[in-house]
């Protein structure tokens, strides 16, 4: 698949990381799609149907565990990638073994972002 032609939604309550993140997608080469909340995410997946998600799992409301295991049972061809601050390696085994494709420590490092990227949606095809 072609930079171009995938979607990045990328789904983080802090607008500052959400801006930021989409940032690095866009320079990417990646189009981009935001929400801010999992209600939000569950409507672009739905709506829009993007490449790949970027997921925050420390999110008011929904949390991004909840998320995920949302995104996985209505729209699992959908290939996630967790971002977060959380640290635990319970929780990272956790959303891998829920079917997140990687686990990003935040911020993410661009070159880490888009091989993690490439991987996903080379892996979805």
């Amino acid at each position: 698949m072609e930079a171009s032609m995938a979607a990045i939604l990328v789904v983080d309550d802090s607008s500052f990381a959400r801006k930021a993140t989409m940032k690095i997608v866009s320079l990417l080469g990646y189009d981009t799609l935001a929400a801010d909340g999992g209600e939000e995410c569950l409507k672009m997946a739905r709506d829009y149907s993007p490449s790949c998600i970027l997921l925050d799992l420390l999110m008011p409301g929904m949390s991004g565990v909840e998320i995920l295991k949302k995104l996985q049972q209505d729209h699992g061809d959908i290939p996630v990638i967790i971002q977060t601050a959380d640290i635990q390696e319970s929780v990272r085994k956790e959303c891998l073994k829920l079917g997140a494709r990687a686990f990003l420590n935040k911020p993410p490092r661009s070159d880490e972002l888009a091989q993690a990227i490439e991987k996903a949606l080379a892996k979805d095809n």
